[in-house]
């Protein structure tokens, strides 16, 4: 069963301009976002430069992706029934508290014998995201109106792509030319501002009965139960295993930001700003790629399955020109990752979108916790594989084709498995979904012993 909001559903689609506008919830909720985004983003660039210069091998910058995504994947069953169990809100203030202690980590990492402290550092940073970002997910389809929620979701995930863009950006050029310290002191900082507006949030909802005690601190039940009950809900409807097949495939040649470090700050030789410039473009993509959905497929499942293939192929064709840009320059390789990571982009809103329309809200920081985790499990592999690769002599641009054969051929076989029954995602699939009754648990109430269903 979904929230009750508590003023009346319009049936008008809501803008991206009018969701700020009208719903002051979100709107703290996203300039939260933005501002721990553009923290984590000012860090990033800053300690792939600072690992690059004291190892001197994309191996070790390799490893510190792989640390910024592996806690996500083995947090999962923790993360996912902490949303669901507790207030949301209060789970995202207290992941900024310590993501703001963890942050300040970095600034003992002074030479060789001291890097060490950049992968234990990003492991626990990272850990503070694996319940911050579920959070996030679940508690927007409780804040705004259904007419609001495509433009909501959209948004949220253009914070992290506008942050990608400046944060990476200002990020390298900061670093470059006032110090790295200051860079990771602002992201600690950063965390704490976040938590300022987002105390501001407030929930104008009445959760049903049923919801209060299956998500609510006082449920008798253990943090793995409640893990195993949201992986069943996922086997019973393989709609929604395609789904989160979404990121998670997307993710198996997310491994190719590896070479980032590599094409900034060796092929182009622009250090830290060259690397800067290349994830800006990364998340510059990654916002183009959501506002592409609401024109597309918006409210249309066939057509926004659609755009999930066209959007592989778009991945694959813009690491096939950023393949090409060693010869040719930067300014093709920022613009083969625009096209790129807007097929990125736009398979992520999607895949969220319709995940948090049809999966019920009980159960739903359970299921956006997996597809972060899988995704992140997918990208540790990836970037693993890329890393080692690089260690082992092999040419970037070569590893470049790989990513994009590989965004290419999952695509095609995504497209092929939703055309099969079992795995088609359609208006019926999809309300299957929504519909799946809560189990029936035994509440105390002062008069007698009841069943809630």
């Amino acid at each position: 069963m979904r929230p009750v909001l508590a003023r009346e559903k319009s049936k008008v689609k809501v803008g991206y301009v009018q969701v700020l506008q009208q719903n002051s919830n979100f709107r703290n909720l996203w300039y939260g976002q933005l501002i721990s985004s553009a923290g984590d983003w000012f860090n990033n660039v800053a300690l792939l430069g600072l690992v690059l210069q004291l190892t001197g091998n994309g191996f070790a910058a390799g490893l510190v992706l792989i640390a910024n995504s592996l806690p996500l994947f083995l947090l999962t069953p923790l993360a996912g029934p902490i949303v669901d169990r507790f207030d949301r809100r209060k789970v995202m203030l207290v992941a900024n508290f310590f993501g703001a202690v963890f942050a300040l980590s970095f600034l003992f990492i002074r030479d060789n014998n001291t890097v060490w402290i950049a992968y234990v550092g990003t492991a626990l940073l990272v850990s503070t995201a694996a319940f911050f970002n579920p959070a996030a997910g679940a508690i927007t389809p409780t804040i705004v109106r259904k007419e609001e929620l495509f433009a909501a979701s959209a948004l949220s995930s253009s914070a992290w792509g506008i942050m990608v863009m400046i944060g990476s950006g200002l990020g390298g050029l900061v670093s470059a030319l006032l110090g790295r310290d200051l860079v990771f002191g602002l992201n600690a900082l950063s965390f704490l501002l976040s938590n300022l507006l987002i105390w501001q949030v407030k929930l104008p909802i009445k959760l049903s009965i049923s919801e209060k005690v299956t998500t609510g601190p006082k449920a008798k039940s253990s943090t793995w139960a409640d893990f195993v009950t949201g992986l069943n809900y996922i086997k019973r409807h393989p709609a929604a295993i395609a789904l989160l097949g979404v990121k998670s495939g997307w993710a198996w040649a997310g491994g190719v930001i590896a070479l980032f470090a590599v094409f900034g700050g060796q092929i182009f030789k622009l250090g830290d700003a060259g690397i800067g410039l290349l994830f800006a473009a990364r998340g510059g993509g990654a916002l183009l790629g959501p506002f592409l959905v609401r024109p597309l497929g918006q409210g249309k499942i066939s057509l926004m399955r659609w755009t999930i293939c066209a959007s592989f192929l778009l991945s694959g064709l813009g690491y096939l020109l950023f393949g090409f840009s060693e010869g040719l320059g930067v300014w093709l390789a920022l613009i083969s990752l625009l096209i790129g990571h807007s097929g990125g982009g736009n398979n992520w809103i999607t895949s969220t979108i319709l995940l948090q329309e049809f999966v019920p809200n009980r159960l739903l920081g359970r299921v956006l916790s997996f597809d972060v985790g899988l995704t992140t499990l997918s990208t540790a592999i990836s970037t693993l594989i890329f890393s080692a690769a690089l260690q082992n002599g092999i040419s970037p641009v070569t590893l470049a084709y790989v990513g994009a054969a590989i965004f290419t051929t999952y695509g095609l076989l995504w497209m092929s498995l939703t055309v099969l029954p079992a795995f088609r995602i359609n208006q019926q699939s999809m309300q299957d979904m929504k519909e799946e009754p809560a189990l029936p648990i035994k509440v105390e109430t002062k008069a007698k012993r009841s069943l809630v269903e």
